[in-house]
């Protein structure tokens, strides 16, 4: 009976080592199992930080892009506009310049006619 009592006490024992190995081997796989996901939640913190960031980035350079844009037409608008100006002084002068010219011809055509009507009687008189 003493032998069974050993023998009992042997496997006892034997059940106690291997959970204590087992519990020593769940601890060690516990913790890597924590650090990886440790390591998985710093990696998705760092993804969600550069996402923000090139969103970020991405916007400025809209922004920068539009406010360049902007700038870019009021530029060209403003030049743009400056040309009208220039073209319609310039409008105004040949218009001014037309109608000196009208009236200038205006003053020959009546010249003529006096000088028609001159050369008529010259040769009514002379006839």
């Amino acid at each position: 009976m003493e032998y069974l009592i050993d023998n009992v006490k042997n496997i006892y024992i034997a059940l106690l080592l291997t959970m204590l190995v087992l519990v020593v081997l769940d601890i060690i796989f516990e913790k890597q199992k924590n650090r990886k996901l440790e390591r998985e939640l710093e990696i998705y913190k760092l993804e969600k930080h550069f996402s923000e960031f090139k969103d970020n980035v991405l916007k400025n350079i809209e922004e920068a892009s539009c406010s360049y844009i902007i700038k870019n037409v009021e530029k060209r608008g403003n030049d743009f506009i400056n040309k009208l100006n220039l073209l319609n002084a310039k409008l105004v002068k040949i218009q001014e310049h037309h109608k000196n010219l009208q009236e200038r011809q205006q003053e020959l055509h009546e010249n003529l006619l006096e000088e028609h009507k001159l050369l008529n009687q010259y040769f009514e008189n002379y006839s």
